[in-house]
């Protein structure tokens, strides 16, 4: 499995070798900052912890990016998320019901964004392990640097390293000065946002760092509040009193699905007031989906005694997000011109032909808060060896409320998480290091990491099936020993050999998933409207009124052995190839448990979805070299990979139950009997759940190339080109899950059918999803030396992507071997292609001679580019989450 392509083999040995090697002076200058003073014509030296030890970023043998706060603050980065398009091979995006970023590197991501998941792109904040990818949307602030590693990290990094890893370094305090600044930001959406910084140095050997941001801005969205849909317990009474339009549906009057073809409203036996269709109401911008609530401080401590041989730095960090959630979105753009007999565009199910538009009966809420504590302890032991712990400790608390269909479906539905909710983790490693003088430099370690997460929740189908998650501890324990080291076999050439053994637990203790449905009793039943809106509206969060339950205590364990091996050759001391294959793991997991009860017979069937670990084995080869004094620096790497068992996970059926359920006619609407109730009989209905498969193996291969360049003193520019190929290599035999409704005009039972075998399908050959085969960033910053008046300084940045799947079914790559019922002009307005485009960003600023304050005008997303990066295409709608339109304002700051 694990071989090399040949002739990509040989462009990146071409692509190394080929960079001139020049005799030319380094600066040498000893750097304990993020960066030098920068030097008139030549670029900053800038030190990165890539090896766990310091390091210069152009003498590390590994593809890595280092991003100054100097460089975030530019593009107007506020999390995690914002540095994709600065990364070479990285894509960001974000998971609306989990309210996390999904981080793809290189061609993998991982979707499991659950309790049950782990990144597959590690996220460290001060070199400690954060497991929960909600953490990754904390606010960045007062940064030294962002570390973007790319391949796999599995020996110094370990966990969930297996395609890189993310590592947020905080400013430490700062001995010598008392000083600080403050910055603000006005623009577009009504958006504020403040960060400020305070270093206040104790004496000699103490500093405290204070330092706290904050950002509010109104929704980008269109957004309505619908009072026709079934559940209206969450509306406020403007909107339930909203005109009337029509007093029956299915006139043909309405902007929307359910105001036009509600089939529960007519006959439905409820109050003739509430069968009446009425307007939507806009909703308040300040407080709707897609808007913006957060804050964040930080509390840091650096002691360092003059006497003695340690150094300690404590770190307190509070982030606090209370905006009202996100939502998936219609992709307008792609439907439009759809003919009607095809489904038509977005004019014909909601009020306007805008992507950034949502109409919901669930008001959005997130409640996000997470404590982190990190200690770093170095200890000098004596001039040879240097002992360092690290300390973790992350609480996230987390209540969230969500619209699943937003308004295109009348089968309503919602998603809640309540207060309950939420994850704790500890971690801790011990690392002896080597000096770094001797022809042997190494570090050996041990790292033990516990989490604990809690789920209280319940998604809830108004009309029959809601499904409560109590899940009071869902463990992980996972210890690693590991070693290092490089050693020097000649003057120019040293040899890195690395080792990691992993050994991962994870458990469900008391786990309960609760039970309720309109068959059951339940719910209050089929077509009871009116009873449903008069229960209160928590109603259903208490467990107790549910009619079953089943339990989901559940175990796994897995252990792995993982390995470094690499050259670096120093051709000058300008210019380094460097090699290396390497490994990288995730642990399998340990997935749901579905009990289900057949309401005919009363048999219960169990189902698990375990999942396999997945597996990496990476070649790269890479060079570095700087040219003309510093002032030009050129990184290239070559990679291959070949992935076994990756993991992937999607909402499908795992199996069919005999449920009592309501009798639909060809148009999937109910028919009622004469009393006007719906018929209800005893129907094979697919178990849907959220679970993970494992693709049996995939190559990706690619080609990155980085340059920064100072052409003369006030001039920058930097960038970087890519080029991957990412693709399944072995049979995946599987149920196509691709919106399977509209594709083969079948009902949802038959298109959630496992053993449907019109729906069989093999994946082999399909793209990996978000990697675009071709991408390109250039930024040009030039300064204007206006004398006593000050400077300006004019930044533009221009980021391409080139056309990728947003999943990973490559829909327009089975017309011919699916029986698709829609024709092939059809699936292009709903396939999950998604067409290369580019984002422009620019700024221009002012400083005075003293740089004591600033004033600057930006724009971000110039063009206006609606970006998608997360497929839920269903029903002939394609759907998902969206990068944010166009963003203008102003910045100011001053220090002190």
């Amino acid at each position: 499995m694990h071989t090399i392509n040949k002739k990509a083999l040989a462009v990146a040995v071409a692509l190394a070798c080929s960079l001139p090697v020049h005799a030319q002076n380094e600066n040498q200058q000893d750097i304990d900052n993020k960066v030098s003073k920068e030097p008139q014509s030549g670029l900053e030296i800038i030190s990165v912890t890539a090896t766990k030890r310091k390091t210069k970023l152009m003498e590390t043998p590994v593809a890595i990016t280092a991003l100054t706060e100097a460089e975030l603050k530019k593009n107007g980065v506020n999390n995690i998320k914002d540095i994709a398009n600065l990364v070479p091979s990285l894509d960001i995006s974000t998971a609306t019901d989990q309210s996390a970023p999904v981080i793809s590197m290189r061609g993998v991501r991982s979707t499991n964004l659950t309790e049950l998941g782990d990144p597959a792109v590690g996220v460290h904040l001060d070199g400690v392990y954060s497991p929960r990818m909600q953490g990754a949307l904390a606010l960045m602030y007062d940064i030294d640097r962002v570390e973007a590693l790319r391949g796999p990290q599995g020996t110094l990094f370990g966990r969930n390293s297996t395609v890189g890893s993310i590592n947020v370094i905080s400013a430490k305090p700062q001995f010598e000065n008392f000083f600080g600044n403050v910055n603000v930001e006005a623009g577009k959406y009504n958006s504020k946002n403040i960060d400020g910084v305070v270093n206040i140095p104790i004496n000699e050997e103490f500093a405290v760092r204070f330092a706290a941001k904050g950002l509010k801005r109104d929704s980008y969205l269109e957004g309505y509040y619908d009072p026709n849909q079934y559940d209206t317990r969450r509306l406020s009474d403007d909107v339930l009193n909203a005109p009337v339009i029509s007093d029956d549906s299915y006139q043909g009057v309405g902007q929307t699905v359910t105001q036009r073809e509600n089939w529960w409203i007519d006959g439905a036996g409820t109050d003739p007031e509430a069968q009446k269709v009425r307007a939507l109401t806009p909703a308040d911008k300040s407080d709707f989906y897609n808007n913006a609530d957060e804050y964040s401080f930080r509390v840091s401590t650096l002691w360092e005694p003059l006497n003695g041989n340690f150094s300690n730095h404590t770190v307190f960090q509070k982030y606090v997000n209370n905006s009202n959630n996100n939502l998936d979105l219609v992709n307008c753009d792609k439907l439009r011109g759809r003919p009607a007999e095809m489904g038509g565009d977005c004019s014909n199910f909601l009020p306007s032909d805008n992507t950034y538009q949502a109409v919901v009966n669930v008001p959005g809420q997130l409640d996000l808060d997470i404590t982190y504590l990190r200690n770093t302890l170095n200890y000098n032991l004596n001039d040879e060896y240097n002992i360092v712990w690290l300390m973790g400790y992350e609480d996230m608390k987390r209540e969230s409320a969500q619209d699943s269909e937003v308004g295109l479906d009348p089968w309503d539905g919602a998603t809640y998480f309540l207060n309950g909710t939420g994850a704790e983790s500890f971690s801790t490693e011990l690392q002896l290091q080597s000096d770094e003088y001797g022809d042997f430099i190494w570090i050996v370690g041990a790292n033990y990491f516990h989490e604990k997460t809690t789920t209280v929740g319940y998604y809830d189908n108004p009309m029959d099936d809601k499904a409560f998650w109590d899940q009071p501890d869902r463990s992980t324990d996972a210890f690693a020993i590991f070693g290092q080291g490089t050693y020097k076999l000649t003057e120019k050439l040293h040899a890195t050999l690395g080792y990691r053994f992993s050994d991962e637990t994870k458990q469900d203790k008391g786990g309960r998933t609760y039970r309720c449905s309109n068959a059951d009793g339940c719910a209050v039943g089929w077509l009871n409207r009116t009873d449903l809106n008069n229960l209160p509206v928590d109603y259903y969060e208490d467990p107790s009124i549910y009619a079953s339950y089943f339990e989901n205590d559940n175990k796994g364990s897995w252990q792995h052995h993982d390995f470094r091996v690499g050259l670096d050759y120093d051709i000058s001391s300008e210019t380094m190839l460097y090699a290396y294959l390497a490994s990288g793991f995730k642990a399998g997991g340990i997935g749901d448990v579905y009990e289900v009860v057949n309401d005919r017979t009363g048999d219960v069937t169990r189902f698990e979805t375990k999942f396999d670990p997945e597996e990496v084995l990476t070649w790269e080869l890479g060079a570095k070299s700087s040219f003309f004094d510093n002032s030009l620096n050129l990184k290239a790497a070559f990679f291959y990979t070949d992935y076994t068992d990756m993991q992937y996970a999607s909402v499908g059926s795992i199996g069919n139950v005999e449920r009592l359920s309501v009798v639909e006619d060809d148009n999937g609407t109910p028919i009622l009997g004469d009393d006007g109730e719906p018929l209800l009989d005893y129907q094979n209905q697919p178990v849907i759940a959220y679970y993970t498969q494992n693709v049996p193996a995939s190559t990706i291969k690619g080609i990155e190339f980085e340059f920064d360049w100072k052409p003369y003193p006030n001039g920058r520019i930097t960038g970087y080109v890519t080029w991957t190929d990412a693709k399944i290599t072995e049979d995946w035999n599987t149920k196509w899950d691709y919106d399977s409704e509209y594709l083969f005009d079948i009902s949802y039972e038959e298109s959630k059918d496992p053993e449907n075998t019109l729906l069989a399908t093999n994946l082999k050959g399909n793209n990996l999803a978000m990697t675009p085969k071709y991408t390109a960033n250039i930024s040009y910053t030039h300064t204007f030396n206006l004398g006593e008046y000050g400077f300006i300084h004019g930044w533009f940045n221009a980021s391409w992507k080139d056309k990728s799947y947003s999943t990973v079914w490559n829909l327009d790559k089975h017309l011919d071997d699916m029986d698709f019922a829609v024709s092939d002009e059809a699936t292009k307005y709903i396939d999950d292609s998604r067409d290369a485009f580019a984002v422009y960003n620019a700024s221009l600023k002012y400083e005075p001679q003293s740089q004591k304050w600033y004033a600057e005008l930006f724009i971000n997303n110039a063009s206006d580019e609606t970006i998608q990066y997360w497929n839920n295409t269903s029903k002939g709608v394609p759907k998902g989450s969206f990068g944010m339109p166009r963003y203008y304002g102003v910045r100011a700051g001053f220090s002190f």
